[in-house]
């Protein structure tokens, strides 16, 4: 039952992952934007200059960081045997985001949205498959996981669509981020499993 104290963790962390993943991201986001232009326009977001995204890749990677020494640091009754799941999450994000600030250093613009729905969706396969930390339960909700995958291909598709329409980024651009997007969650599961 979700009334006693498990319901209100299960509030918690969806309430902590709400804010930590967009809310906050957002803010951080709008302020660079507003403080390189002097004004704020959703349309700007597509428009990021190289400095810009630089800037936001810089404080993406400190702002993860500080979140997953915060969720390692969580009492076990919020996130229960999920810790190490959300942890794993949280340094592909760190990975992908390095990977894609040394590419930016080296002036080449991979696409963020993709990358970021890429990775979600390939950590959906690869927990439907194997859980960090539960190795111990039989696949917990593995159909869950496969269909959150398939649905986040689904999103993929439609983000690729919106990034090639918004002339945002170019093909070579966008297959960049999908391997990096893929590339972050396969390379932490190997070296962590060695599997």
């Amino acid at each position: 039952m979700l009334t006693d104290a498990h319901g209100a963790a299960l509030g918690f962390v969806i309430t902590l992952f709400f804010l930590a993943t967009v809310m906050i991201p957002i803010f951080y986001t709008v302020a660079i934007i507003y403080k390189d232009n002097k004004n704020f326009e959703w349309s700007q977001v597509s428009e990021m200059s190289m400095d810009s995204r630089k800037k936001l890749l810089a404080y993406t990677i400190v702002y993860n960081v500080i979140f997953l020494l915060f969720v390692i640091n969580l009492n076990e009754a919020f996130l229960g045997n999920y810790k190490a799941m959300f942890a794993s999450v949280i340094m592909g994000v760190v990975f992908s985001m390095m990977m894609s600030f040394v590419l930016h250093l080296l002036n080449f613009k991979n696409s963020l949205h993709v990358l970021t729905v890429t990775l979600f969706a390939t950590y959906c396969f690869i927990f439907s498959w194997k859980i960090p930390g539960i190795e111990t339960m039989e696949t917990p909700h593995s159909n869950l996981y496969l269909y959150l995958g398939v649905f986040n291909l689904a999103v993929l598709l439609s983000v690729i669509w919106a990034r090639l329409s918004l002339k945002a980024h170019s093909i070579k651009e966008i297959l960049v981020g999908i391997f990096v997007g893929i590339l972050s969650p396969v390379v932490l599961t190997l070296l962590t499993y060695g599997i």
